[in-house]
């Protein structure tokens, strides 16, 4: 008997062992399937990181693109006798039709400068050179100067005019498209920073243009202003000789003055100063 159930105590003591092994192979397992899938939410967490840097390369690449112009300007030149002008042409802008337009535009907007002296039969001598103001993707601002003078003249005239173009209509664009004409841009005008188109400016010519447009009255400026960025009335009652052109921070315009004071004077406003007055369709075109 005792033989027995010593056997029977074996045999369930050997159950139990068994028992406890399977036990211990299933926690182990189940450990191993939950490292298993802690593992898998790595990759997550890597892609979360990932989208959270995409707004800033995108915004990278928005402030290279608007900062950036694809296309680019080549330099043409107008000779005729003793005259000659300047004057850009744009290139690779992607659209041919637009491009042919807009460069039509441009040259004949340059050489309206010849209307100054138009049914003058004595020799005319103009040289005119242009200065890009400002380029981007949506505006492109022109700034001509030069001297002109027909023979028999008491005095050869300092000429300056200005060509802007809407990039993305291929239009070209007029002070008043781009502010509101009133007493508030005149005031502003007043106060804006006198830009010399010499390299080492002369302070009495500095002062003669500023006395020079602090006499012109209210009146005159605000109709002057309507009036501007036309070539077309030189020679009747609407010739204003006011252009305004753009920079990276700054609307300038440029007024007639007397022979003594430099013919004409550009002062620049900052457009932080006049943000009332900038028209809101256009805004976008401005830098």
């Amino acid at each position: 008997m005792n033989k027995k159930y010593l056997l029977i105590t074996l045999i369930s003591i050997s159950i139990f062992t068994v028992g406890c092994s399977k036990t211990k192979e299933t926690e182990s397992t189940t450990q191993t399937k939950t490292t298993t899938v802690a593992k898998t939410t790595t990759p997550a967490s890597s892609t979360n990181n990932a989208t959270s840097t995409e707004p800033s390369k995108s915004t990278s690449s928005n402030v290279a693109s608007s900062s950036s112009v694809a296309y680019q300007i080549s330099k043409n030149v107008y000779t005729n006798k003793n005259i000659t002008i300047n004057y850009p042409q744009i290139t690779n802008l992607g659209d041919t039709n637009k491009q042919k337009s807009i460069n039509e535009i441009i040259k004949s907007e340059a050489l309206k400068v010849l209307d100054y002296y138009k049914g003058i039969t004595d020799v005319v001598t103009l040289n005119i050179n242009y200065d890009i103001k400002w380029k981007n993707e949506n505006l492109l601002s022109l700034q001509y100067s030069g001297i002109g003078y027909s023979k028999g003249a008491a005095h050869p005239n300092n000429l300056l005019y200005t060509t802007n173009i809407n990039l993305n209509k291929g239009t070209r664009l007029k002070l008043t498209d781009i502010v509101k004409v009133d007493q508030t841009l005149v005031n502003k005008f007043r106060g804006g920073t006198y830009k010399s188109q010499q390299a080492d400016p002369d302070k009495s010519l500095q002062t003669a243009a500023k006395e020079s447009v602090q006499q012109l009255t209210t009146a005159d400026l605000i109709k002057n202003f309507n009036n501007a960025d036309s070539l077309d009335n030189i020679g009747t009652v609407n010739q204003s000789d006011t252009f305004s052109y753009f920079t990276n921070d700054s609307l300038g315009i440029s007024v007639p003055i007397s022979v003594a004071a430099g013919d004409h004077a550009e002062f620049e406003i900052k457009y932080q100063d006049i943000q009332n007055t900038i028209n809101a369709q256009n805004k976008y075109l401005l830098p």
